[in-house]
Parts: C-alpha cells; sequence; structure tokens
C-alpha cells in the first residue's frame, strides 16, 4: 500500500562501535560457528550500560547450556563474522565462557544429530 508509511527497524550499533574497532578476535579466542557460547554472568547480574545487542547475546546464551555462534547469529539477525568478532570482545571482557564443538566421538548418536536437525529447522 503506498499511502502506508514504511516502518523502520529499531537503530543499531555499529560493528566497530561494539569491538572497539577492533576487525579480528584475540588470538587466544578461536570460535567457530559450531563453538558453543554460554553468558559467564546472569541475566539479572547484567550491566544496565551495556549495548543492547550484547545483552540480546548474553539472554540467549544463559547457563547452564548456551548456544552455537551460528544460531546466535541467526536468532540476533546478524551475519556469522560480525558475530564473532561481538562474541570475542564480550569473551575477551569475561561475559561469555566458550567450548569447542562436540568431538567425533560425541556426534555418532543419530538421536541427537536428529534433535539438532529439528532445531536448526524450527529456526
Amino acid at each position: 500500500m503506498p499511502d502506508e508509511p514504511q516502518r523502520r527497524s529499531p537503530r543499531r550499533t555499529r560493528l566497530y562501535a561494539l569491538t572497539d574497532g577492533r576487525t579480528s578476535a584475540a588470538p587466544q579466542t578461536v570460535l567457530t560457528m559450531d563453538t558453543t557460547i554460554v553468558a559467564a554472568v546472569p541475566a539479572d547480574d547484567e550491566d544496565p550500560g551495556l549495548a543492547t545487542e550484547w545483552r540480546a547475546v548474553l539472554a540467549l546464551c544463559a547457563p547452564p547450556r548456551g548456544m552455537a555462534v551460528a544460531e546466535i547469529a541467526a536468532r540476533t539477525h546478524m551475519r556469522l563474522t560480525p558475530m564473532t568478532l561481538l562474541l570475542g570482545e564480550l569473551a575477551d571482557r569475561g561475559l561469555i565462557d566458550h567450548r569447542p564443538p562436540l568431538e567425533g566421538a560425541e556426534t555418532t548418536n543419530v538421536h541427537l544429530l536428529m534433535k539438532i536437525r529439528d532445531n536448526l529447522a524450527r529456526i
């Protein structure tokens, strides 16, 4: 409808502002798309001065389960590379913990793989 004004999405903070201008994660922070991210602080303990994107990530990654990098990027509508930078910044500040993806022996469980597939299909 041409007479309706277009709605704009809420303004987002630019990535360089969220990562203090960094374009790559610190060498000790290796994050892949299937790395599991868990918030190091409960959502109630968050600093109200944190950027909206940071708070959204911390809320998504509540302990104990956490969430994969790719899923966080999808749920926050952010591309994977910028999300990896953002998560690297959060890790460097001690706001999140990250653990490597499952080892090969842990991924042979067909039921687990089917559950992962079904959860990804719901996104």
